[in-house]
């Protein structure tokens, strides 16, 4: 995984400013306890901001919603779930089996 560097090389963290760009693309996963923030306060913000991808991860549901900003509104680019195999934008380029999203494993570690 990459990680951000400051120019001096030290890993980059939140004590050293805010984040100052807007990203072109967010991916949220949802969960029971933020699906509800994600939804009603996040995805008008990040539409204000002028995101212009909108991914949302529902692990409960299976699901991947994949939305473009067009004029200030969110446009559905589709929903796909359990075994799909999925290229959505921004990423038409790569194949994301959404599968292996779904399996159960040991939860991942930072280093």
């Amino acid at each position: 995984m990459a990680r951000v560097r400051t120019p001096e090389g030290r890993p980059a963290t939140m004590a050293e400013g805010p984040i100052t760009v807007v990203p072109d693309w967010v991916c949220e996963i949802h969960s029971p306890s933020t699906r509800t923030l994600d939804l009603r306060i996040k995805r008008p913000f990040y539409a204000r901001l002028g995101v212009a991808f909108l991914w949302y991860i529902d692990r409960d549901a299976h699901t991947l919603t994949a939305s473009k900003l067009h004029e200030g509104q969110w446009l559905e680019l589709g929903v796909w779930g359990e075994d799909d195999r999925v290229r959505a934008a921004p990423f038409e380029g790569l194949e994301l089996p959404l599968a292996e999203l779904w399996a159960e494993g040991p939860t991942p570690t930072e280093p």
